[in-house]
């Protein structure tokens, strides 16, 4: 399994410091699973040099626009360009996914509608699991504005762990217990904003990779003072920065 990130900033590229909005694509034979898609992944994508059209899933933590920005981009690349070589695309995500591609879709119809393909759009709550071809994912809740999902995903017996939005939780160190790769988001440095935003410090990220016990922790979903501090505190090989197309091996 190889785990490409597509985006690893914050909300929206900012002067000097031009990061992706979140995104992450996971590479697992010929199958690509996305993990969000914000705005110009699927740019993103291209310059990775993955084929649009091996992915079979979509994991969407939930409807901000810096994390589901690019999905009309793909499915209008889907429905004119290319086609999904499995014969079909699941986009999955939590409560209220469906409604939110639906008003996507008629927004604007008829041009993000699926043409020779099956396109599936499902729900997920907490604890739910999904399954591949050779892959099993489950999810949880994690604390955000909004109903957000983290995912953890298992392949030929590696796993990753994607946090998505989250405000601090015990219950997502229990989530990602044991993974080979936990990505975490870190997108504010004060406490505060923390409790306000649903977000974590790159302190909290941490201390939340450490409580896991994984074996590496990535920090992403950066903002220019979260990235400057998360460099501080980083230590060893064990707890890496994230960067725009990076590429790591599970």
């Amino acid at each position: 399994m190889e785990l490409i990130v597509l985006g690893s900033g914050a909300s929206f590229p900012v002067v000097g410091d031009v990061r992706n909005p979140a995104g992450y694509a996971a590479v697992l034979g010929r199958d690509v699973l996305l993990f969000d898609l914000g705005f110009g992944n699927l740019l993103q994508l291209f310059r990775a040099g993955v084929d649009p059209s091996r992915v079979t899933d979509v994991f969407l933590t939930h409807r901000h626009p810096d994390h589901v920005g690019d999905l009309a981009a793909l499915l209008f690349t889907l429905r004119y360009d290319l086609k999904p070589k499995s014969g079909r695309l699941r986009v999955w995500g939590p409560r209220g996914i469906k409604r939110f591609i639906s008003d996507l879709s008629k927004a604007y119809a008829p041009w993000l509608g699926p043409r020779d393909y099956a396109l599936e759009i499902r729900e997920l709550k907490s604890a739910a699991r999904a399954q591949g071809r050779d892959w099993t994912l489950t999810c949880a809740s994690v604390p955000h504005p909004t109903p957000a999902l983290s995912y953890r995903l298992l392949y030929k017996g590696k796993s990753l762990v994607y946090s998505g939005d989250t405000g601090f939780s015990p219950e997502l160190a229990e989530f990602a217990a044991g993974a080979d790769l936990f990505v975490i988001e870190c997108t504010v440095t004060k406490p505060s904003e923390a409790a306000d935003f649903g977000h974590l410090t790159p302190e909290l990220a941490i201390a939340t990779i450490e409580a896991s016990g994984c074996r590496r922790g990535l920090l992403s979903h950066l903002s220019v003072e979260s990235a400057r501090k998360a460099r501080k505190l980083a230590h060893g090989s064990r707890i890496l920065i994230a960067r725009d197309l990076m590429r790591l091996k599970i």
